[in-house]
């Protein structure tokens, strides 16, 4: 008796505990490159407003119980804040506007996160908004400002008793997913191609 619950207690506490989660961008269909696509844009700033981020600027979500304590962390490598600089740069090279260089760059995107969250209790969730600034690089005003949120929900229900053991890979997946498709929403935007053709 004594030897099974020293098993499960091992068992119980190789649950718990932090799941390496990193982030790419990676749409479900790549952006198409616009014919008239200039590479004028460069990533200035990315500031991570998260309150979370204040404490593990690398958290982004957990295997939680039905009662919502975390089981499991989710964090990234890095802080988050470089993760997304990474996608937003992945992006915009995708679309032909990420420039070589600053010097060659007309304009600088300053992008701050919102939010990036992951969370699972009965089923996988992911959350990601971004609020952009697009300045000239010779300074003066914003020419525009624009915010949007994605957010997934995975279909399948997770058994209390399996929520814990899951694997993070599935969580991680969702909230890339929720991270890229918030990305594509702001640079896809006519209000934004207009101003960087």
């Amino acid at each position: 008796m004594r030897r099974r619950a020293v098993l499960l207690l091992c068992l119980g506490l190789a649950a718990c505990g932090a799941s390496r989660a990193d982030l790419t961008y990676a749409p479900p269909t790549p952006p198409a490159t616009q014919p008239e696509a200039r590479p004028v844009v460069a990533i200035t700033q990315v500031t991570d407003r998260r309150e979370d981020a204040q404490t593990d600027p690398r958290w982004i979500g957990a295997v939680r119980t039905s009662y919502g304590a975390s089981v499991k962390d989710l964090r990234t490598s890095v802080p988050a804040a470089e993760e997304v600089r990474q996608a937003f740069a992945n992006a915009l090279l995708a679309r032909g506007l990420l420039a070589p260089d600053g010097a060659a760059a007309r304009y600088g995107l300053e992008v701050d996160i919102l939010a990036l969250e992951a969370r699972q209790i009965s089923r996988r969730a992911a959350t990601a908004q971004f609020r952009i600034t697009l300045r000239p690089m010779n300074g003066g005003m914003p020419v525009l400002v624009d915010q949007e949120e994605a957010a997934f929900i995975s279909g399948d229900l997770i058994l209390p008793t399996t929520g814990v053991f899951s694997a993070s890979e599935p969580l991680r997946e969702i909230t890339q997913r929720a991270m890229s498709a918030a990305i594509d929403q702001l640079l896809d935007k006519p209000s934004f191609t207009a101003l960087v053709q």
